[in-house]
């Protein structure tokens, strides 16, 4: 050892002991060498008992190991733009207060240490692993403005790390992952911060318990950030952040607590799966002017997550990828007004046995490509489309078994696919015709309010829309919805389209007699055309049989002709009026007569059958 090396630590030595600042360079750019082992002899002479003095190291270059293994230091440790040759170890120590601020280091060793104040690493450089595992600080770990750099490694291990105040790393770069298993602090802050492990985890919090928030906006991170089974009291925000691992998941928060919501957007971009599945997130899931690409995947998996609160993806929302919200319970609005969701060839948005206790905005700019699937889903109040565009062939909107207080499907322009509403049910159902989709599936819709009711022949034409046209329930349901309003008739015309649809896909022998019971009295419907029927019948009887009046088959016993008796026995198959068998005409009178007794057999038969669907269905 030199005499200068010598005279620099016999300087610091003395600066330590009476608790004083001192810069070692003495205006040098190069660092004066001070050895560790100088410095370790210096901390347990002062132990564990003397708090008033503080070891405050500035400029230095330490050689040797600093190994503080189990010791028991009541002195705060300051170093300031040191440099050490090997990495320092604090595995098990007791200290007050440890600080390396702008210094450089090989790695640090703090496994299972104990620190009464704060832990602070900050601007400085590290070129291993900083290993905090099972760390016990009372106050704040600290690490803004540091950079790691472990390349295919792991830049921080934190495992099981217990914190009484927060992790600060604003503005801090970690080429490697960050591991912070089972950490439990009272915030987290990684505003502004980098973490740069591609196609690994850059950041790894699983378990955390955070009391607190978790903020880390404006943040870069290259890899999956991993969170399974967090909780966060307050916010976990993103906002202004970029999150790339293509290909992958890019956000992973199953099962995590949320407790003052999660906020994705506000400028946030995110290339690869965001998912949250079976979360549970309190006020906002916000999702608002958010941009998330994973094309021809699943972009943002909500599966059976529970918001209470909103769910918020307007002002300019875009998803590249598939939207899932499968079994998904959200207490209050889901606003998705003016998002843009792009997964053509798949679904857009997929929301089966999603339940939503207030809106589900799909409208006002929305803009899907893709399929919409709301199979199975509840809506409280109000599902809107309104001014909503739907591209993309196929089924555009999969709404079978839904229920909603209200739907609105007031196009933009009319959908590229169909829209199912098989068996769902609504207290209102609006929509335009001039939007109407070309394809509409409607048996078994229900609704008590359809609005509006452009007439009877629109009605009908919407009804055929359906390609399983031959169900009768979209028919009757109309018609009883009219018939509440009391639109009596428009109901009966209604069924009576459906009927003459029903006849037209019979065979044959049914297409003939339906043909007759629409000519008759209009399936039931029409009545008073059977007695118009009747009563020209029977005119032209009595006036025929009037002027060529038949014999009696017994001159002797038959009674005085009555032409209009005569006729009326014709017609009528069941009631005798002792006419028919007391009279024989001749001729082609007796074919004439033969004539009625059809006509009136087959005016009864379609009566009745008439009649009796007409009060079944009513």
């Amino acid at each position: 050892m030199t005499d200068a090396s010598f005279d620099v630590e016999s300087r610091w030595a003395d600066a330590a002991r009476a608790g004083s600042r001192i810069d070692l360079r003495d205006g040098e750019a190069r660092r004066p060498v001070l050895r560790a082992s100088v410095l370790i002899g210096v901390l347990h002479e002062l132990g564990a008992s003397d708090r008033s003095r503080v070891v405050w190291i500035v400029g230095a270059r330490v050689t040797g190991r600093l190994d503080l293994r189990f010791a028991e230091i009541a002195a705060p440790i300051r170093f300031e733009e040191c440099e050490f040759d090997e990495v320092p170890d604090l595995s098990w120590a007791r200290l007050r207060y440890v600080s390396f601020a702008e210094c450089r280091l090989p790695g640090l060793i703090a496994g299972n240490a104990a620190v009464d104040g704060d832990l602070s690493l900050t601007g400085g450089m590290v070129t291993g692993t900083l290993d905090l595992g099972a760390v016990r600080v009372a106050g704040d770990v600290v690490l803004d403005a540091l950079r790691v750099s472990v390349p295919g490694g792991e830049a921080v291990v934190a495992d099981n790390a217990v914190l009484g105040g927060r992790l600060s790393a604003r503005a801090a770069r970690f080429d490697g992952s960050v591991r912070l298993y089972q950490i439990r602090c009272t915030g987290l802050d990684v505003d502004d911060a980098v973490f740069h492990a591609p196609s690994r985890w850059a950041l790894a919090a699983e378990s955390v318990s955070i009391d607190g928030g978790f903020f880390a906006r404006g943040c870069v991170f290259d890899g999956e950030v991993r969170m399974r089974h967090a909780k966060v009291s307050d916010a976990l925000t993103f906002t202004g952040s970029t999150l790339r691992n293509p290909a992958a998941v890019a956000l992973r928060l199953d099962r995590a607590t949320l407790g003052g919501g999660l906020w994705l957007g506000d400028g946030a971009t995110t290339v690869g799966e965001v998912r949250a599945v079976s979360a549970h997130i309190s006020r906002t899931l916000s999702l608002v002017a958010g941009v998330f690409e994973h094309p021809e995947e699943v972009a943002l998996r909500f599966d059976a997550v529970t918001v209470e609160g909103t769910i918020d993806g307007r002002r300019g929302l875009q998803v590249r990828g598939a939207f899932r919200l499968e079994d998904a319970v959200v207490s209050g609005p889901i606003r998705l007004e003016g998002a843009t969701l792009d997964n053509r060839g798949g679904d857009a948005l997929a929301a089966d046995g999603l339940r939503a206790g207030s809106l589900l905005n799909c409208c006002d700019g929305f803009t899907a490509t893709g399929g919409i699937r709301l199979t199975g889903a509840q809506v409280g109040t109000r599902l809107c489309f309104d001014g909503a565009t739907l591209a993309d062939g196929g089924k555009s909107v999969g709404c079978w078994r839904l229920q909603a207080g209200e739907i609105a499907m007031r196009w933009s322009a009319t959908p590229g696919g169909s829209v199912d509403l098989r068996h769902a049910h609504v207290g209102v159902l609006r929509d335009d015709p001039a939007t109407w989709p070309m394809v509409l599936l409607l048996d078994g819709l229900t609704y008590d309010i359809l609005e509006p009711h452009p007439g009877v022949p629109e009605r009908i034409g919407w009804l055929s829309r359906d390609p399983d046209g031959h169900h009768r329930q979209p028919y009757e349901q109309l018609a009883t919805v009219l018939r509440g309003q009391g639109r009596g008739e428009d109901a009966r015309r209604i069924l009576l389209a459906r009927q003459r649809r029903d006849t037209r896909r019979a065979r044959p022998g049914s297409r003939l007699w339906g043909y007759l019971q629409d000519a008759t009295v209009g399936y039931g419907y029409r009545p008073q055309r059977a007695a118009v029927i009747f009563a020209a019948l029977l005119v032209v009887g009595a006036v025929l049989f009037g002027v060529h009046p038949p014999a009696p088959a017994e001159p002797a016993k038959a009674p005085q002709f009555n032409p209009l008796v005569y006729t009326l026995d014709l017609l009528l198959p069941i009631l005798e009026f002792g006419q028919q068998s007391a009279f024989l005409p001749k001729g082609a009178y007796q074919w004439a007569s033969y004539a009625f007794i059809v006509a009136g057999v087959i005016l009864a038969t379609t009566i009745a059958a008439g009649l009796t669907r007409s009060l079944r269905r009513t």
